[in-house]
């Protein structure tokens, strides 16, 4: 291997770490002005609508607004990568979306995939059957395991979850796990409740960031998000947010 290539890869390495911890980690004053607010913000790009060149298009829109991250489906994950190559802009990949009905291998071999292809964040969704089938700790073990591959391609992990699913202590007993697992993020998936965020961050104690993952629905929506501390706030279309005045 020559020293160009090798300059080029250690150049990446430095660039992906930056990119997948300023994900995770970023806090913006959420009563900025509007124009500001897409450091804040995740495009999910979940929908069956979505088609590689639609995928790439917008990840390009994302970019040059400066959006936090694009969160997509690991079938779009390469066309995200060739359009954020080099951006601050953070590429997350949705695995198991939305419950984590995936098998241990499938799941695994899906995460790796999805960080050879570039992203920057797997984003795992919780499987819910462990909770209900009594295999929590399991859980968080495969959890705490996609936590060490995915740091070792210089990248962070997620986890997703739907507290909408959960009753109160179901809530409390699933975020409490997800807080021992290492991950960097937790993504409160249909997240539109501040309620919800507090609840997340007061049992992550700072050890992860949270991630309203909505879509939300109008500028005091975001900010009353943020301002209930979460690091992320996801919207599926960025311009209403840099147009509104």
């Amino acid at each position: 291997m020559d020293l160009e290539r090798i300059t080029r890869e250690v150049e990446w390495q430095v660039l992906r770490d930056t990119r997948s911890k300023g994900a995770v980690n970023r806090r913006l004053d959420p009563d900025l002005a509007a124009a500001t607010l897409p450091g804040a913000l995740s495009l999910e790009l979940l929908c069956p609508q979505c088609t590689p060149e639609r995928v790439e298009d917008l990840c390009r829109g994302a970019r040059k607004q400066g959006a936090a991250a694009v969160t997509v489906l690991p079938a779009f994950v390469s066309a995200g990568r060739s359009a954020l190559g080099g951006s601050m802009t953070a590429l997350t990949a949705a695995i198991g979306y939305p419950w984590g009905s995936l098998t241990p291998a499938a799941r695994t071999a899906l995460t790796r995939d999805c960080l050879v292809s570039g992203a920057d964040v797997v984003e795992i969704a919780f499987d819910m059957a462990a909770l209900r089938s009594g295999r929590l700790g399991e859980e968080q073990l495969a959890l705490e395991e996609l936590g060490r591959l995915a740091a070792s391609y210089g990248a962070a992990l997620a986890v997703g979850v739907d507290l909408r699913l959960l009753e109160r202590m179901e809530q409390v007993e699933v975020l409490t796990a997800l807080r021992r697992t290492g991950a960097a993020m937790v993504s409160l998936r249909r997240c539109r409740d501040a309620g919800d965020v507090r609840l997340a961050r007061e049992l992550m104690g700072g050890q992860m960031a949270v991630k309203a993952a909505g879509p939300a629905e109008g500028l005091e929506e975001i900010r009353t998000l943020l301002r209930a501390g979460a690091a992320q706030v996801g919207v599926s279309d960025l311009t209403p947010w840099t147009d509104e005045k």
